[in-house]
């Protein structure tokens, strides 16, 4: 008998019995089974107190118990499977040291995802769906082939040690973007560097800079470049925040 047969048992209640039925036996088991209902009878009483132990052992677990459904397996045809990334090529460049072609790789591959290399654009949907497991076994290259001063995580890492905060609030957000950039070295001197500008591709240069080609294929970035907006926003954090 399991245990749950057995509790329903002490409160005398059928399996099915609903979570109110559950809390009135109880309660009408408990006025019963009090033990100062016996107080001239020590034989009773004692009897009484193993009785009130037994069944607030039954409620206490019945209170919680959700009793499993029949599940049905899903239909194989129904069942979606992430088809395996390709990161031979990026492996063998961070294994170089070739930090720039490894950074431009990873842009490459995040485009990939999303079907997105003939676009060139990572839109907000798009980040949204990027699947975090190949999130996870590009950063697991980072950070292995740079012992741990490169990657999503790292970059992860510093946005919290930082106390930035994804925002949608324009101030708050350029807040914590401007403070997260200035820390990796994406701002410097009051400015955000730009693709074609001079960046330090160096490990002992800033723990965290890298990846960092794939900030410039973001909307927030096609934006700025299009002249839809003039205020850049980036929301480089969707990506590295999703591990």
């Amino acid at each position: 008998m399991g245990d749950a047969t057995r509790y329903y048992q002490i409160l005398e209640l059928e399996p099915e019995a609903t979570q109110t039925e559950i809390k009135q036996a109880y309660r009408d088991l408990i006025l019963v089974w009090h033990p100062d209902r016996f107080c001239d009878h020590p034989r009773l009483q004692q009897k009484a107190e193993d009785k009130i132990k037994q069944i607030n052992a039954a409620y206490s677990f019945l209170k919680t118990y959700q009793p499993q459904a029949e599940v049905a397996p899903a239909p194989k045809n129904k069942q979606t499977v992430e088809p395996p990334l390709n990161c031979e090529k990026l492996k063998q460049l961070l294994e170089l040291k070739r930090w720039k072609d490894a950074d431009f790789e990873t842009k490459r591959l995040l485009l990939e995802l999303m079907h997105k290399g003939r676009d060139g654009w990572l839109h907000s949907d798009d980040i949204r769906n990027l699947p975090k497991q190949s999130l996870l076994t590009i950063d697991a290259l980072w950070t292995q082939y740079s012992d741990g001063c490169f990657g999503f995580s790292v970059q992860s890492k510093i946005w919290r040690g930082l106390g930035c905060k994804s925002s949608p609030e324009m101030t708050a957000q350029t807040i914590s973007e401007t403070k997260f950039g200035k820390a990796v070295h994406w701002h410097v001197n009051g400015m955000w560097l730009s693709p074609w500008d001079s960046f330090k591709y160096d490990p002992q240069g800033s723990i965290g800079s890298l990846p960092r080609e794939y900030i410039f294929v973001l909307s927030g970035w096609q934006s700025y470049t299009k002249g839809w907006t003039g205020y850049l926003i980036w929301r480089f954090e969707e990506i590295f925040l999703k591990l």
